[in-house]
């Protein structure tokens, strides 16, 4: 590192995981988004992609309207986000981000039929820009 500078690697694609449903102290099965939030980051450090990995079990449907502005373009067959992108198990959902995404805040929803119910992330799953 000369003069105290670092070269800041951006995953390409960032991977998030839902990983298999696991008890809390009251016995509710609970799939926990990892990373919770994803932070898309700007400019040269901006995230380009992201790609989720679906390890529940069964499937998960992914709403991605509230984020819809921020993707490139939708996975092969799907262009409308007013429906649920279905996931199967074991298998991944890539999603492309639009360069120069401005800030916000920015919440997505996934139903586990692992679970009967949506998975968490700090409330819901979300997306921040930067």
């Amino acid at each position: 590192m000369p003069n105290g500078t670092a070269t800041v690697l951006v995953p390409s694609p960032m991977p998030v995981v839902l990983p298999p449903p696991k008890p809390d102290s009251t016995g509710r099965r609970r799939v926990h988004v990892k990373p919770p939030v994803i932070h898309i980051g700007s400019g040269p450090k901006q995230l380009r992609a992201i790609q989720f990995t679906n390890d529940t079990g069964d499937k998960a449907r992914f709403w991605l309207l509230a984020v819809a502005s921020l993707l490139e373009d939708g996975p092969p067959g799907n262009t409308d986000y007013s429906n649920p992108i279905v996931v199967d198990a074991n298998k991944t959902l890539d999603i492309r981000l639009k360069p120069d995404l401005g800030y916000g805040d920015y919440h997505y929803h996934v139903y586990c039929d692992a679970i009967g119910n949506e998975a968490e992330g700090n409330s819901s799953p979300g997306m921040s820009c930067p």
